[in-house]
């Protein structure tokens, strides 16, 4: 007979609940010595919390049926099909293990979508109305901090995001906390609720300002005791920093209140808000088909605020992005593999002054782009599903609930403005957290009238709460502290002394702690190397034979992304510069160099990289003429390209010295 126990469930309900508060706190975490500090840590922070509070649950969802989640609700029923489908597009795509794990400067893969599905069904299952309003309480009041903090953090790490590390990530996560805040100061009827109204206005007018703002003129001048007005106030607002957060916010607040006043008990307040709301949304609509339809148009409506390079770059990566998805249509490429189809599609134009500089994009920069190309059509279709199920639960009998219009208006003003506004950024962990927290909050309202009765005390079996408790320690161990630790390794790495045994130790270290980010950091060791080789003052110190380990280590490393990942172009180019400075003191490595590139040039033949690392190893050969072929095919790919043309005024003043016999 199994052995029984009485357990509180309130233990369980108030560790899920102290989880589910814990993950607001994701903003904060930054820790230097983690690889990609501003990301990594956040993902894995939130992850952590997020098995927390879902194994608890499932230990109350196993016992007590009014804590099971109602696979009726079309909030929960969208986001699991969602997740359903992007795991089919990864086993399905070209890279399984890039797909799942993701890396960390993204944290963006299958992985973390399991643990926000998790996390969001056990808020909906554990969350009454109270605790909804206590946890958007509590994501304002942190919103806010983060905010500010992000006014004074001028530094260049942080970007103008504070502790977020970018101005994009503060502006889409800031955009979510202004409409939450407004949200619970419209609905703020009770008696004696006039202190949470007051609060709740205070946090909407910070943090409107504090996105507003953000990375203008007028703000740094104020900072810098020198105080300027700026001469078009706009201009400045909308030129500087987290612009398409900042265009959203206006354009959802303008929706919010349209949608709002459609139901007006006066009649012609009601008919004009309801016309504007259709005007507004259908010119929503145009500008989206003007800028996807008209390639010359989209630059005229954009350039002056964004700038032409920058508007030149996306439509460039949307068109590779575009291509990749006709090529697999139904499911894509894999979740994060979008740098797969970005090399294979390269277009030449990139890394030009006219282009944007830029030589490499993992992302298209465009929620739509992006998971067609990376999950196809049924990606695409689940991903608007989502948003679909949410706004017919919040409009569904809205007239009927209490604060039932705020919630729907507000909320629905706020998923489309943030979805506008991916339209030109991607998401990180923490605009995760705050789209899904946002998505839990519709899914509970379907769910209000279920009633969360249980019997207790209760006799459970052990084992029914010890395979929960065990599964969670394995999760924790292989998602969470195996990619701690690879982070962590990874950093002290980089710092170790360069043919020392503790460096090549912690090379192992990390690529051994978990596959999560494995192609990333294998390249950013190689990369490394390749700087110290170039550097005098490091090669000088190194002896051949510590050379040789480290270059066989980390040729070794790069050799397997090849045959884990065979259309990863970037370890292919990486390990074919990896030998061809091998070469330089073992010459049998140039026939590897040159296999290696062949087989990069193969992934993305339009990429110039490859035709002048092919022209390196020519001329530490001594032939010139093979290089110069190389150097000019490469200029010819696109001819504004500034790299090519420095290699090929470099290749035209050897050739003029080898035929007069002349040196510098």
């Amino acid at each position: 007979m199994a052995r029984k126990t009485i357990m509180n469930p309130l233990i369980l309900i108030n560790i899920a609940k102290t989880a589910i508060f814990a993950a607001l706190l994701t903003p904060f975490v930054v820790n230097l010595d983690i690889y990609f500090p501003f990301v990594g840590p956040k993902g894995l922070y939130f992850m952590a919390c997020a098995q927390l509070a879902f194994f608890s649950w499932l230990v109350l969802a196993g016992h007590w049926k009014a804590y099971r989640p109602n696979f009726k609700n079309p909030v929960i029923v969208a986001v699991l099909a969602y997740s359903g489908i992007l795991f089919l597009s990864a086993v399905f795509g070209a890279d399984f293990s890039g797909s799942f794990w993701s890396t960390f400067e993204r944290m963006g893969g299958v992985l973390i979508f399991c643990h926000l599905a998790g996390f969001m069904l056990a808020a909906v299952s554990i969350l009454e109305a109270r605790d909804w309003r206590r946890l958007f309480f509590a994501s304002i009041a942190i919103a806010a901090v983060v905010g500010l903090r992000a006014l004074f953090d001028q530094s260049a790490a942080a970007r103008g995001g504070g502790f977020l590390g970018n101005d994009s990530f503060l502006g889409t996560y800031l955009l979510f906390n202004v409409f939450i805040a407004l949200y619970l100061f419209l609905s703020e009827k009770r008696a004696g609720g006039r202190t949470q109204k007051t609060i709740a206005g205070a946090m909407f007018a910070a943090l409107s300002f504090c996105l507003i703002i953000q990375g203008t003129g007028l703000w740094g001048s104020a900072i810098s005791g020198h105080f300027v007005w700026p001469e078009n106030i706009l201009k400045d607002v909308f030129g500087s920093g987290a612009r398409a957060a900042k265009i959203s916010f206006f354009g959802g607040m303008a929706l919010a209140g349209f949608l709002f006043l459609a139901f007006s008990k006066n009649g012609l307040i009601k008919k004009i808000s309801r016309a504007a709301a259709i005007l507004f949304l259908a010119a929503g609509l145009a500008v989206s088909f003007v800028v996807f339809q008209n390639r010359d148009a989209a630059k005229r409506i954009f350039i002056n605020n964004f700038g032409q390079s920058t508007i030149n770059s996306r439509l460039v990566v949307w068109e590779i992005a575009w291509r990749g998805f006709l090529e697999r249509p139904l499911l894509g490429w894999g979740p994060e593999n979008f740098g797969l189809v970005f090399a294979r599609h390269y277009n030449p134009c990139l890394g030009s002054p006219e282009c944007g500089a830029e030589i490499w994009y993992d992302r298209a920069h465009n929620i739509v782009f992006d998971i067609l190309a990376e999950t196809g059509i049924l990606g695409i279709a689940a991903y608007l599903a989502i948003f679909a199920a949410a706004l017919f639960v919040l409009w569904k009998n809205h007239g009927a609930r209490e604060n039932g219009l705020a919630a729907a208006a507000i909320f629905s003003a706020l998923f489309a403005a943030y979805f506008v506004q991916n339209l030109t950024v991607f998401d990180m962990a923490t605009s995760y957290l705050m789209w899904f927290a946002c998505l839990g909050f519709a899914a509970s309202i379907y769910d209000a009238g279920r009633k969360k009765e249980i019997a207790w005390p209760k006799p459970l079996e052990w084992p029914r709460i010890a395979i929960p408790a065990a599964a969670g320690i394995v999760s924790l161990s292989v998602f969470v502290l195996g990619p701690m630790t690879a982070g962590y390794n990874t950093v002290k790495a980089a710092s170790a002394p360069f043919g020392s045994p503790q460096r090549i130790r912690l090379y192992r270290d990390a690529l051994e702690a978990s596959p999560l980010g494995k192609y990333q950091v294998r390249l950013f060791f190689a990369n490394q190397w390749d700087r110290a080789v170039d550097s005098p003052e490091i090669a000088d110190k190194i002896t051949k034979k510590q050379a040789e380990e480290i270059f066989t280590v980390l040729a070794g490393e790069l050799e397997k992304s090849g045959r884990e990942s065979p259309l990863d172009f970037r370890s292919r180019l990486e390990l074919g510069r990896l030998y061809g400075n091998w070469s330089l003191i073992d010459k049998s490595k140039i026939a590897l160099a040159e296999s290696a590139l062949e087989q990069a040039r193969s992934l993305s033949p339009a990429n110039q990289q490859v035709y002048l690392e092919q022209a390196q190893i020519k001329l530490n050969q001594s032939r010139i003429g093979d290089a110069a072929q190389l150097i000019r095919q490469a200029y010819d790919l696109y001819r504004g390209n500034p790299q090519s043309e420095s290699a090929l005024e470099q290749i035209k003043s050897i050739q003029l010295q080898a035929a007069t016999g002349t040196k510098e």
